[in-house]
């Protein structure tokens, strides 16, 4: 059983991503194959569940005679369901990737859709200027005809799709203002002491700090780490830079710092959940997050603040910076926490470059820290 998943999702996964003309079968099938899938993942949870409680049942009865065995035992235990789990992710990956040739496949069928309007228009256009004598110019073939209409459709999605970038890009300026914030909520000083310390962090080159260590590279991206002894504590920081084309700061920090649009993309996520709403751009959220075996499972409650900073000289939008910082709260004490409490900094600083009526012409520059 777990051969036959594993051959179907990694046939799933390595498929081009160019088959736009098989879409839509692709999709009814890949809906059942899904639907199929599932009901083998809920036999592998029994099965799983089955073998825990038959490897419970030896692993009782020769807790005396064979330690050594026993711990095996608990070896395998944990390998099924290291198996079960990575089965589950594999198949929402595909299930996901799915979703996405579905919604393509819609937007390719309302286009067609737009077209054969279009074309029943003209047509009949054609036909009643014939009929009347009316003068006309010069006929088309069937060919030019279509190439010509296809021309036409292809300007109209340019021109929404400029216009929408303009609507973007220019608001950013006008409606990402902080009207909402209040200055004299209890974490505001705090947050902007952070808000300080790593915009001169974003300013830094961490290759010309030898105390900075290089951990990956790969195109734009850059990840940087650096030990800090403080008291007794070992400090571990990380630094990370990169630069994303077509999106300006303001919305990538809205998709870092949204708590309905982190649950869409960070799976590391089980639960989150607000606690206190402090200002318009700042708020207090319990987060429980996935368990990585063999630690224990961590929960974490933490103010989350993202504020839009002043335009400095030379740049043509403003910046954004998100903090996420953690605090204490008095629905949430860590003595009535059945988690292990994490504690956690963590800084994102977000600068738009460039401008220009497309997204073609503007890049996100993004220093994220912890």
């Amino acid at each position: 059983l777990l051969r036959r998943v594993f051959q179907f999702v990694s046939f799933q996964l390595l498929l081009p991503m160019s088959r736009e003309g098989s879409v839509n079968l692709m999709s009814e099938a890949a809906l059942q194959v899904a639907s199929d899938l599932n009901l083998k993942l809920d036999e592998l949870n029994s099965f799983k569940d089955s073998l825990s409680f038959q490897l419970a049942d030896v692993r009782a009865k020769l807790a005396k005679e064979s330690p050594a065995l026993v711990q095996q035992l608990v070896a395998v235990q944990a390998t099924v369901t290291g198996i079960v789990a990575t089965t589950t992710t594999c198949i929402e990956s595909m299930q996901d990737r799915e979703k996405f040739w579905q919604e393509k496949y819609n937007a390719e069928h309302e286009k067609a859709k737009k077209l054969e309007i279009l074309y029943t228009a003209t047509n009949r256009e054609n036909t009643e200027l014939i009929k009347t004598n009316a003068p006309q110019g010069p006929v088309l073939n069937e060919d030019q005809f279509f190439d010509a209409i296809e021309e036409t459709l292809e300007k109209m999605d340019n021109l929404d799709k400029n216009l929408e970038c303009l609507e973007i890009v220019n608001k950013e300026d006008s409606s990402g203002d902080n009207a909402g914030d209040k200055k004299n909520h209890r974490m505001y000083s705090q947050m902007q002491e952070l808000i300080n310390k790593y915009i001169e962090l974003s300013k830094q080159d961490p290759e010309a700090e030898p105390s900075w260590q290089v951990l990956s590279k790969s195109g734009e991206t850059k990840i940087y780490r650096k030990e800090e002894q403080k008291g007794d504590v070992l400090m571990d920081f990380l630094v990370a830079t990169t630069l994303v084309e077509g999106v300006t700061a303001a919305e990538m920090t809205e998709v870092f710092h949204s708590k309905e649009l982190k649950l869409k993309w960070d799976h590391t996520i089980e639960g989150d959940k607000l606690l206190e709403t402090l200002d318009d751009h700042c708020a207090v959220y319990h987060q429980i997050l996935k368990r990585v075996w063999p630690a224990a499972q961590r929960d974490i409650v933490y103010a989350s603040h993202k504020q839009q900073l002043d335009i400095q000289s030379g740049e043509e939008h403003p910046s954004w910076i998100v903090c996420n910082v953690s605090c204490d709260h008095p629905s949430k004490p860590e003595s009535d926490s059945s988690y292990t409490r994490a504690s956690i900094e963590v800084v994102m600083f977000c600068q738009t470059i460039g401008k220009g009526p497309s997204r073609k012409d503007i890049k996100c520059k993004i220093v994220y820290s912890a």
